[in-house]
């Protein structure tokens, strides 16, 4: 895109001027540009602002650090323990959103979920699964299962995603509408979810400033109490935050520039 890859040429010739030397992407990680502390409060300033109390779930890829970080915080002391659980699949990959996590043996269960992204082995994904949902108050969502991110081609891909729901059944319990996915693959998760008899539920990807597009609306007053409404009584009720009218090109054009451009003010420096 001219405009956006415009924007990203300015940062590498800082770069270059700044250490002497080309950015090279292939050394490059993610720093997100905010802490979790400050996504958290990113996030409840949202919701509150609607005059609704808040309950935040964040994850990150295949770990925990966040969640555990914010409840060693006396305002993250209740935040739920949970991850994005990235799961190889013939070929492809899906996403699953693990909510609510024991937290006394959770760096085992973290431990064997990585070990099983690492050296992936089919006939282990139900145990896993199994394993994680014996606790009434955990949370598994099949996160964006319409988004073909291994770019292995979208009529192949949603044929694993259905094969997928089949073969795991009970052991997911809801399907995510994306805050950053276009209208048009939410609205083909949304079709799977009904043809499978799935409930549909909340998710974001935001990763920069922009608090999330989609939110979850309930009357529980507890994060186990909404869970078993998506997990017992498969009820969800989302809101669509303005954000999302907006043009997705734009909205990912500023989440770029805040990952590219300079944060003094940044938790990490």
């Amino acid at each position: 895109m001219p405009i956006l890859s415009g924007l990203v040429r300015s940062q590498e010739r800082r770069y270059q001027e700044r250490y002497g030397r080309a950015f090279n992407y292939l050394d490059a990680w993610w720093t997100p540009p905010l802490s979790p502390r400050e996504a958290l409060l990113v996030e409840r300033r949202q919701i509150e602002e609607l005059g609704l109390r808040s309950l935040v779930s964040i994850t990150d890829h295949d770990n925990i650090e966040a969640p555990l970080l914010l409840r060693v915080l006396p305002e993250g002391r209740d935040t739920p323990v949970s991850t994005e659980w990235t799961v190889p699949y013939r070929g492809t990959f899906f996403h699953l959103g693990v909510h609510n996590l024991p937290p006394r043996n959770v760096s085992q269960v973290i431990a064997e979920l990585n070990a099983f992204t690492a050296d992936p082995r089919e006939d282990l994904i139900r145990p896993l699964l199994e394993a994680l949902t014996e606790r009434p108050e955990t949370l598994v969502v099949f996160n964006h299962p319409c988004w073909d991110e291994k770019r292995i081609g979208q009529p192949l891909h949603d044929a694993l995603a259905r094969e997928f729901l089949a073969s795991m059944g009970s052991c997911l319990h809801a399907l995510e509408v994306n805050g950053i996915r276009p209208w048009p693959e939410n609205l083909r998760a949304m079709e799977l979810a009904r043809s499978q008899g799935y409930p549909v539920i909340a998710g974001g990807d935001r990763h920069c400033y922009e608090p999330n597009a989609l939110l979850n609306l309930t009357n529980a007053s507890t994060l186990e109490e909404f869970v078993a409404e998506v997990r017992e009584d498969g009820r969800s009720q989302i809101l669509v935050m303005p954000q999302y009218r907006e043009p997705l090109t734009c909205r990912l054009m500023r989440a770029i520039a805040d990952v590219m451009r300079d944060n003094e003010a940044h938790a990490h420096g």
